[in-house]
């Protein structure tokens, strides 16, 4: 009888423990899970704003006269020179 209740006792105390641990890990995810929603709607909030941030470019380039994008263009290869670009072979 009385290793029948040294078993129970155990056994209700790693029950115990194993609740403990379930309830930490549980934390643990909702934590991550929570700082995961964070870094996507902070990630979507810069996505935003480099979207709307390169459509104002694009207005902006479309609204140069052809002769100042010419320019620009001609100068390309030169500047890739300067800042050593090279070109995938």
């Amino acid at each position: 009888m009385a290793l029948l209740i040294s078993n129970q006792a155990a056994f209700v105390e790693q029950i115990a423990r194993n609740d403990r641990e379930r309830l930490a890990l549980q934390r643990n995810a909702e934590e991550w899970q929570r700082k995961s929603d964070e870094r996507q709607r902070k990630n979507e909030e810069r996505f935003d704003r480099i979207e709307a941030r390169l459509a104002s470019i694009e207005e902006n380039l479309v609204q140069l006269p052809k002769t100042i994008l010419q320019t620009v263009f001609d100068q390309l290869p030169k500047i890739k020179k300067e800042i050593g670009f090279k070109t995938p072979t």
